[in-house]
């Protein structure tokens, strides 16, 4: 997780999100370019590319952190 809150605009390919501890890569949604997504301050989110070139702009105000998580067990 991070401090502040953090905006996500998917410029090209699909973005994969999710929340929560326990990190499952099948448990995304996709986000196709042209989405805008919000990472809320101290919530626990994972997110990337799966199997296609992505571009995204992440904006947020700093200074910035991220936070580990212990994965749940």
């Amino acid at each position: 997780w991070h401090p502040e809150t953090r905006y996500v605009t998917v410029i090209k390919g699909t973005w994969w999100a999710g929340e929560g501890a326990k990190f499952d890569p099948n448990a995304t949604t996709p986000l196709a370019a042209g989405s805008f997504a919000v990472h809320t301050a101290r919530a626990v989110h994972y997110d990337g590319a799966k199997d296609e070139e992505v571009i995204v702009q992440i904006s947020g105000i700093g200074p910035s952190d991220t936070v580990p998580v212990e994965p749940a067990k």
